[in-house]
């Protein structure tokens, strides 16, 4: 195995919206090269990975496939370090990078990741901006190049070029020839994808990112500190959970998603004071909470003393708050903001409460 690790000087990024999903977590970025697009069929061979640090660095490292032989064990490596963070950042990821990641570990006989949260840029900017009206296509290198970052990418071949590079790379090294020229174009190309994507989130600012949220799911993490009786130090641990599906039925707002970590049984039913309902699967890790809605003129709200925690405090201050009453639609309009808002800190409440 090949790897690489290098600490970079790196500006922390900040937008309002952004910020409100992703402050405090622990973030990557994330780019894989293969051998083909099937995880069945196809072979992991390089892993990216840009880890945005606290200090306003950033780390970023590499494995390499250097021989097929070493593929399981490298991409099991790989993947214990992404699943160090609490969210990764991908282009395209969700359709291509995870399954990929989690369909080629299944092949390999090693249990299923329990990945992170997964910010796919690509999905952001492909249904919430208008950037598809104004380029020719959402590739990442068009996006760059949008973004005015076209001179800091030196790499010179594409992902299909990179997949057949490795094979000539596997020839030549069977043969016994000099391949470091080779292995060096192909980390080149991974790097500046990995690099690139990283200076690629202030594209997030062209889009309604509280409407992509909405739709493409964020983090709720919950972190749980406790002091040490050994040493007097402070335990620390985080609770996560990725909202995946939000959905406005007729009568309710079910919200699902997985358990990202330490995975549990819970069931809520509701009481006489609440009639939201929870349910956490451990065997499957998931959760799903509905909670009753109720409709008048064209408003939709929440009557937020039925709830099993009071969130009144924490939105006092909001517009659409009055009487305990949190309004979700308003003549069609989904306040998409206020309603991420109230998700994520009720399941914030609830993995501080259960877990």
């Amino acid at each position: 195995m090949h790897y690489k690790k290098e600490l970079l000087v790196w500006d922390d990024y900040s937008f309002g919206p952004y910020d409100t999903y992703f402050e405090n977590c622990k973030i990557c970025v994330l780019d894989i090269e293969t051998t083909g697009l099937s995880p069945d069929r196809s072979h992991f061979v390089i892993g990216g990975l840009l880890s945005f640090q606290n200090d306003g660095t950033s780390i970023f490292s590499q494995y390499f496939v250097e021989d097929l032989l070493e593929e399981r064990e490298v991409l099991r490596v790989y993947l214990d370090e992404v699943c160090k963070h609490d969210v990764i950042v991908t282009f395209n990821g969700r359709n291509f990078d995870v399954p990929f990641l989690l369909g080629r570990a299944k092949q390999l006989g090693f249990r299923e990741p329990n990945l992170p949260h997964n910010l796919d840029v690509y999905l952001v900017l492909n249904k919430y901006s208008s950037l598809r009206k104004l380029l020719p296509n959402l590739k990442q290198k068009t996006v760059e190049n949008y973004m005015g970052l076209w001179t800091e990418r030196t790499d010179t071949i594409s992902g299909a070029e990179s997949a057949s590079l490795y094979i000539e790379y596997l020839l030549m090294r069977e043969n016994l020839e000099d391949t470091d020229e080779l292995r060096d174009i192909l980390l080149l190309h991974n790097q500046d994808d990995v690099l690139q994507l990283g200076k690629l989130l202030p594209v997030f600012e062209k889009t309604d990112f509280h409407k992509a949220m909405y739709s493409l799911g964020f983090p709720v993490i919950f972190q749980d500190i406790n002091p040490s009786l050994r040493d007097n130090s402070l335990s620390v641990k985080n609770r996560k959970l990725s909202v995946q599906d939000i959905k406005l039925e007729k009568t309710f707002l079910k919200v699902s998603g997985t358990q990202n970590s330490s995975p549990v049984d819970y069931v809520f039913y509701g009481d006489s004071s609440s009639d939201c309902q929870i349910l956490f699967e451990k065997k499957s890790k998931t959760f799903e909470v509905y909670f009753p809605i109720i409709k008048k003129n064209d408003l939709v709200v929440i009557d937020l003393l039925k709830l099993p925690f009071n969130l009144s405090e924490e939105f006092s201050n909001f517009q659409i708050f009055e009487s305990g009453y949190l309004v979700f639609m308003s003549q069609n309009d989904i306040k998409y903001k206020e309603t991420n808002f109230f998700i994520k800190s009720f399941l914030t409440k609830v993995l501080g409460n259960i877990l």
